[in-house]
């Protein structure tokens, strides 16, 4: 009697284990998202360097100060959902941010206004993102997530640069049915050094006198929304 009810224990643990898998395997699935919100990018203090060989009447200005104003994103990711808390996407994201002002740091005439700039700061960004989710009985979801990449970001004068990019999120997903959530979130994201204009190898006699612009890096805070359909 004690071994049929011992077998008949281990029978039903091992079709609810069976019964669990079955299910997390279900809902295993890749994903696609698309979506956008806003971004608030921090402004812009810049060194400026010269070509040593150039001689300058009088000194030249040390760098600048780029107010950056409000801006927007929009992108879109493949993803994968492992059903047990896990995902991980590739994610691509446009940004692009209007421009106030620059300052230009004159050691003659101080601090000075530039020629009013009619331009953005435009960036592309690819990372590959890991997310981990608070699985729950309700339709909302909380997560937490974090990526890393590459930017790729053009100045107000229409200079580019490539940089590492790393991100941090944390939002909350709302479970719509028929494989759609609604996630919002906000993320932050942060890019190694930028640097603009000629290297230290085009500093030669013959070269440019310059400016490179550098000494600052891309920072933004962001607020997204997305709808994500997993299949």
């Amino acid at each position: 009697m004690k071994q049929a009810v011992a077998l008949a224990g281990v029978i039903v643990v091992s079709g609810f284990s069976a019964a669990m898998a079955q299910e997390e395997v279900a809902s295993d699935g890749a994903y696609i998202r698309v979506g956008g919100g806003v971004s608030f990018l921090s402004d812009w203090e810049q060194d400026y360097t010269f070509n040593p060989n150039t001689a300058f009447v009088v000194a030249p200005p040390t760098g600048q100060t780029v107010s950056n104003g409000d801006g927007y994103f929009f992108g879109g990711a493949l993803g994968f959902d492992y059903a047990d808390g896990i995902r991980t996407v590739l994610e691509y994201r446009y940004a692009s941010t209007t421009i106030d002002g620059v300052t230009v740091n004159d050691p003659t005439l101080g601090p000075t206004l530039a020629t009013p700039i009619n331009d953005d700061i435009k960036a592309h960004f690819i990372l590959s993102n890991f997310y981990f989710d608070w699985t729950n009985d309700s339709r909302f979801t909380p997560f937490i997530g974090g990526g890393v990449g590459g930017a790729f970001v053009e100045n107000e004068n229409g200079d580019r640069d490539a940089a590492l990019a790393y991100q941090g999120r944390a939002g909350i997903s709302f479970d719509m049915g028929g494989g759609f959530s609604l996630d919002t979130e906000y993320v932050y994201l942060r890019t190694n050094k930028l640097v603009y204009g000629p290297n230290d190898d085009d500093f030669t006699p013959a070269g440019p006198p310059g400016p490179r612009i550098d000494d600052d890096r891309y920072e933004a805070s962001n607020v997204m929304a997305s709808i994500r359909k997993q299949f």
